[in-house]
């Protein structure tokens, strides 16, 4: 009996190990090792973060979808800086910028929104968290006008979990293609 009991704590032991040993090689960031002679200016260094700040980037969606934002000012910094796909760009104060943000918004009687893909990864020589989500809006203005338009985001984290900047791209009048079955 006693000797079992050796065996199944050496077997465990082992085991703990080994999943010690997975976890470290998850964590381990993705870099390229022929770069093609790119240097990246901010980071090749990812790896695949905490779901967390996925789910608040998906509760902001949500807010812009229901067309109030009162509820989103929690997971912003105190000052937030969005970089938008005309080239215009908002810095500042995040309580001044979510006004005009909510008047925006007010501009839509209705609001539909499709997410195709959402991730989290954390740049690990920058030490950045990042969420990149891809999706469309189908928007419909107080005279009845539907636009369409295609995005692509990336929100930046700050160490207290707020989100401090976004940048975005879009493409206008079109949905991507339905995935390949």
């Amino acid at each position: 009996m006693k000797r079992i009991l050796v065996i199944l704590s050496a077997v465990a032991f082992i085991a703990c190990n080994n999943e010690k040993e997975d976890s470290k090689a998850t964590a381990t960031a993705m870099v390229p090792t022929d770069m093609h002679g790119f240097k990246p200016s901010y980071s090749g260094s990812f790896v695949m973060d905490s779901a967390k700040n996925t789910e608040t980037t998906l509760a902001l969606w949500d807010a812009w979808k229901s067309g109030d934002l009162a509820g989103a000012r929690r997971y912003f910094a105190d000052t937030i800086a969005f970089f938008l796909p005309d080239g215009s760009n908002m810095m500042g104060q995040t309580d001044t910028i979510m006004k005009g943000m909510q008047a925006y918004r007010s501009s839509f009687t209705k609001m539909d929104l499709n997410v195709e893909a959402v991730f989290a990864v954390k740049s690990t020589d920058k030490d950045e968290n990042w969420v990149a989500i891809w999706g469309s809006e189908i928007k419909t203005d107080k005279a009845g006008k539907i636009d369409t338009v295609s995005l692509q985001e990336t929100w930046r984290f700050n160490k207290a979990g707020k989100v401090n900047m976004m940048f975005q791209a879009a493409r206008k009048g079109i949905l991507p293609p339905e995935p390949a079955k």
